[in-house]
């Protein structure tokens, strides 16, 4: 029996607004800091944007690990624990054994979709580049 695996907790989302953050920022800002003109009335900076989407993000962040603490205070984990099996069993037979287990399965160490989102900019921050090399060098 294969031992279950633990979900992510589901705050993959923070890496993503912080890539396009730096990806898209300057750009953002502005729309964002117009549409709040055009609303409201009050001119709004750069600065004042980024410490709001800090912010929002540590404060989404400590909820998040709250809630998660909160869940998880209940609960034993008990995968840790030995359990033998019921009743009589036979001693192992020496000798070769009839059935040689299955191939051995390996587990990738990177996420594939954080690999893939990884390779993505990488290849959209490597063409601004170019341009930008392109256009003034």
């Amino acid at each position: 029996m294969e031992p279950k695996r633990k979900r992510s907790g589901g705050n993959n989302w923070v890496g993503m607004v912080i890539f396009l953050v730096l990806a898209f920022g300057s750009p953002l800002a502005r729309i964002i800091s117009s549409l709040i003109f055009q609303s409201i009335g009050v001119t709004v900076s750069s600065n004042v944007l980024a410490i709001g989407l800090v912010t929002l993000i540590v404060l989404a962040v400590a909820v998040a690990a709250i809630g998660s603490a909160l869940r998880g205070t209940g609960r034993i984990n008990t995968g840790s624990a030995t359990q033998l099996p019921p009743g009589p069993t036979t001693p192992p037979q020496i000798g070769v054994p009839t059935q040689f287990p299955g191939s051995p399965r390996f587990e990738p160490v990177i996420n594939p979709r954080i690999l893939t989102i990884g390779i993505v900019g990488l290849i959209i921050f490597g063409g601004v580049f170019l341009a930008i090399l392109a256009i003034f060098g």
